[in-house]
């Protein structure tokens, strides 16, 4: 049986009409994915003193179904390595991180709910009173947007991000030569 024309044109176009779907859907799925992925949670434990002292931040993070929590070791002399020293799951969603004021361990909010965890992160009970120790996230920084990129301006020093919108900053080297950069969709290190 032949094929008249006006058939072949419908076939066709009912063929492009789905592939234009298809792609349509997959770009609608991709974008919408992006948008829900949240960076993680940071803090830093240990700021760098020096290039042989390494510095340890701490994250929150959804991880396949679960939330977890994990301290790492950024290695200055591995590309940045982020070295995994130990790691928790979380009962639940974090929403912040805090620094303890005297010991070495972390608080976690949890569903409205601070909760601490020993430097071994094994959960505990403890006073609120010593919550609240923040991190050393910058505050003396400028942000501007030069041509769709955004640069920081920390003292004398810039950091150029590229296109990536600035979420947190913290300095993980005491001398400001190294910063942690939480934007919307990563974690990076950058250097001055």
């Amino acid at each position: 049986m032949l094929e008249t024309r006006k058939e072949r044109r419908m076939r066709s176009l009912l063929l492009f009409i789905c592939i234009g779907f298809t792609i349509g859907a997959l770009y609608y799925k991709y974008n919408n994915q992006k948008e829900i992925s949240n960076p993680p949670l940071v803090t830093v434990l240990h700021q760098s003193l020096d290039k042989e002292d390494n510095p340890i931040i701490v994250l929150a993070k959804k991880q396949e179904n679960n939330y977890i929590l994990a301290e790492y070791e950024v290695q200055l002399n591995n590309n940045y390595l982020f070295k995994t020293m130990k790691a928790a799951t979380l009962e639940g969603k974090p929403t912040k991180l805090s620094l303890d004021k005297e010991s070495e361990g972390i608080w976690v909010e949890i569903d409205d709910e601070w909760n601490y965890f020993t430097s071994d992160f094994e959960l505990a009970i403890r006073s609120p009173k010593y919550r609240e120790r923040t991190s050393a996230e910058q505050s003396n920084i400028i942000v501007r947007e030069e041509r769709g990129r955004t640069i920081v301006q920390v003292e004398d020093k810039q950091l150029d991000l590229g296109e990536r919108k600035i979420k947190q900053l913290y300095p993980l080297a005491t001398d400001g030569s190294l910063w942690l950069v939480v934007t919307d969709q990563e974690i990076i290190i950058s250097t001055t």
